[in-house]
């Protein structure tokens, strides 16, 4: 009877925790695979839409009703998964508005306030249904200590946008009359609907939720990776890798000081210098 009561407290216990972990590995292995599934089906998405625009945004919009419904049937299951599927529909929701607005109609600088409009609505949404605070996104004023790293990611963008305008070389803002005041009006644009909004859904909404899901340095990696994928339409190798290592700087500014303010200011000084002051003076 002893030797039995020892063989169950030292044998069944040991198979025990081994399967657990193994199956805590196996979990994880399912995870890294679907993160790469999906990071791979918007790659697809996006080459596509270089040869055949039509094609790419029905592609998007299939893989966005697919996170959706991934979303819904795990949520019982695994409600980090659910809610970092539910995050990812950002992605192909911002590539669906930003190829099938129509730009005859508009000017370039209202293009970008009227597809921020959406994707505020969905981001903000996202927030509420999983019961998120504003710090938990970075929109968060970072602490004194910080400063200097906030500064350091802001005079980054200045030789980035320099870069991405010699790698992409796009046309000056035509229908942008010049002046003081509309200079000001279009760069406070690009800063709240290209700079924090991006931030706020990459870095923000996008990376606490992928780092809750998997870990820290994959989370951050996947994130950053996404941002690369999304500028394959810009038919720019160069520009692809540009923007994963500023993506992964500007995951690294974030983790390490809990905003986004700082890598927003900078995200939108750089596409001010690409689209409104490269164009002019280089």
């Amino acid at each position: 009877m002893v030797l039995s009561d020892y063989l169950i407290r030292s044998i069944f216990p040991s198979a025990l925790l081994q399967a657990s972990a193994r199956k805590r590995v196996e979990q994880r292995r399912n995870l890294y695979i679907i993160c790469v599934a999906y990071l791979l089906f918007v790659a697809c998405a996006e080459l596509l839409t270089i040869y055949n625009p039509k094609a790419g945004i029905a592609s998007h919009t299939v893989i966005l009703f697919i996170l959706l419904f991934h979303s819904a049937l795990v949520s019982e299951k695994d409600k980090n998964l659910s809610r970092f599927l539910m995050t990812l529909v950002l992605a192909p929701l911002i590539r669906i508005l930003s190829l099938s607005m129509p730009l005859v109609h508009f000017s370039r600088i209202s293009w970008f306030i009227l597809i921020s409009i959406p994707v505020f609505i969905a981001l903000l949404t996202c927030m509420w249904v999983q019961g998120l605070r504003a710090k938990d996104v970075g929109v968060y004023s970072p602490k004194l200590k910080h400063t200097p790293v906030e500064a350091g990611v802001i005079l980054l963008a200045t030789p980035v946008g320099i870069v991405e305008y010699q790698i992409l070389k796009p046309a000056p803002f035509l229908g942008l009359e010049v002046g003081a005041a509309n200079f000001i009006v279009a760069s406070l644009i690009f800063i709240i609907c290209t700079g924090f909004l991006e931030e706020l859904v990459f870095r923000g909404l996008l990376q606490y939720n992928t780092i809750k899901l998997i870990d820290r340095w994959w989370g951050i990696v996947f994130v950053s990776m996404l941002f690369c994928v999304l500028h394959v339409g810009n038919l720019a190798l160069l520009d692809c890798v540009l923007a994963f290592l500023i993506g992964f700087i500007f995951s690294i500014v974030r983790e390490k000081t809990g905003s986004i303010y700082g890598i927003s200011v900078s995200h939108g000084i750089i596409n001010i210098i690409l689209f409104l002051v490269a164009p002019l003076y280089f």
